[in-house]
């Protein structure tokens, strides 16, 4: 583990200590709701991510979805331009330690999100410190990688390398939640 990944680890924990969690109440309130989709890094997982945005749109509507883009990755050729609002970091919204920028992050703070996704089945420090961004927010992704207070709902599936069938089992959760009733807590 070099130096970059020792910084980027400290400077997540000290801001995951932080963050409360807040108890989530059902039913979720999808359509209509903003949601911020944290995308991966990489050219095969982003096709795949490409293959279940009309599950996506279809559950929050096309108007609330916003992709967010790791820096440095292309994703113009592989998502549409017409109809999803797409956030495309600058180079230089990285600090040095591969985490995003203070002014990145500010930037991204004036935009609210009642929900965020995180797509990455991998470690991806980007992506953590921005659904630390959140604390208010719905955040939902795959179980067993980031946990409290990173997401404050992961949800297991029985897919292990299946990443398509990840996903779709977590949009299928979130549907099934929409019309379910009660409180969950974190």
């Amino acid at each position: 583990m070099g130096i970059r990944s020792l910084a980027a680890k400290f400077s997540l924990s000290r801001v995951a200590a932080k963050v409360v969690s807040v108890p989530l109440s059902l039913p979720l309130q999808l359509s209509g709701r903003s949601l911020l989709v944290l995308l991966p890094d990489n050219l095969h997982d982003l096709a795949v991510v490409r293959q279940i945005l009309p599950q996506i749109i279809r559950l929050f509507g096309e108007e609330s979805v916003n992709l967010l883009a790791a820096p440095e990755c292309d994703i113009q050729s592989i998502f549409p331009t017409k109809g999803i609002r797409i956030i495309t970091p600058e180079p230089n919204a990285l600090n040095w330690s591969r985490l995003p920028s203070h002014a990145f992050l500010d930037r991204l703070r004036a935009l609210k999100f009642d929900y965020v996704f995180d797509t990455n089945l991998e470690e991806n420090g980007f992506a953590a410190r921005i659904l630390l961004l959140y604390p208010y927010a719905v955040r939902f992704g795959a179980a067993g990688r980031l946990g409290l207070p990173y997401l404050n709902l992961e949800i297991k599936t029985r897919y292990g390398r299946d990443r398509g069938l990840i996903y779709e089992c977590i949009l299928e959760v979130m549907e099934h939640l929409s019309h379910t009733t009660g409180t969950l807590t974190s």
